[in-house]
């Protein structure tokens, strides 16, 4: 089927008149013609007869009206879509982040602005963010820690200082202790995140530059999991700071010997960075990079 040809009917059929569906389509009503007698002879009908009110469908051309009208309605339907999601009165923005403690106010003023936006966000450790990223079951990513991928653009957005923490009757929280050398925790009891996990590896550097070992008496599969165990005095633990949220059951202490930061990257494929919702997205982003 030539669309092309099919549209030139669709207009003489509304129009009931070559010379105006010539004038809507805006090309010469010779070319309206060609396209009419070519339809006709590829498929061996006839779509109009003269009559005395001018241009008149016939029987199939009756048939065909029905259908050129609602393909062309979806044109404009689509159209519409397509324009809407330009504008972002519409649309859906994926995301993928390691933890929802700075991505929660980004999308928040995010969706302040275009209301109208679906978002979806998907939280797990790095390795799960990456994989979505790359297999583009989203369009954005925060992660905590990056190796360069000429795939992605990387924005480093924010920089966390690695905190220890304990429960509150811990000696140290007691004595109000708010910094440590990494050598007084070789004789605590360290509870782990997993091996992935990109806090323990800068904890794991550190201890290795300063020629420490420390040993965790247990290893846990997400922070949640790690605040619930150091709270309930199993031992104590390592994590960025803007991911541990205000429990009045933990004490936080700075380990002030070591290099431990973790810096937070954005995160684009390179061929969606023109994408309007992305750029958007980014421009609203850039209020909360610090």
């Amino acid at each position: 089927m030539n669309l092309t040809q099919l549209r030139a009917f669709d207009a003489v059929a509304r129009e009931s008149s070559f010379t105006r569906a010539a004038e809507r389509l805006s090309i010469s009503q010779p070319a309206v013609t060609t396209h009419i007698r070519a339809l006709e002879e590829r498929y061996e009908v006839s779509l109009f007869r003269r009559g005395s009110r001018g241009v008149e469908l016939t029987d199939v051309g009756v048939d065909l009206a029905e259908i050129s009208t609602r393909i062309f309605a979806m044109e404009i339907e689509a159209s519409e879509l397509l324009t809407a999601t330009k504008n972002l009165t519409r649309g859906t923005l994926r995301i993928a982040a390691g933890s929802p403690y700075f991505i929660v106010p980004v999308l928040a003023a995010f969706q302040k602005k275009f209301p109208k936006v679906h978002v979806g966000l998907n939280i797990g450790n790095s390795q799960k963010v990456t994989a979505d990223l790359l297999t583009e079951k989203v369009d954005l990513a925060l992660q905590t820690g990056w190796e360069e991928n000429s795939l992605v653009e990387a924005i480093p957005f924010h920089t966390h200082r690695v905190v220890v923490f304990c429960q509150r009757e811990h000696p140290w929280a007691v004595a109000g202790k708010s910094k440590l050398k990494l050598a007084e925790l070789i004789s605590e009891k360290m509870i782990w995140r997993e091996p992935q996990s990109i806090t323990r590896q800068v904890f794991e550097k550190a201890c290795k530059v300063a020629d420490i070992e420390i040993i965790p008496v247990m290893e846990v599969a997400s922070r949640e999991t790690l605040l619930e165990v150091v709270a309930a005095g199993l031992g104590l633990g390592i994590v960025s700071s803007h991911e541990l949220p205000s429990d009045g059951r933990i004490h936080v202490m700075e380990v002030e010997d070591a290099e431990l930061e973790t810096t937070e990257f954005l995160l684009t494929l390179n061929r969606k960075q023109n994408l309007r919702i992305v750029k958007e997205f980014h421009k609203v982003a850039i209020d909360f990079k610090g």
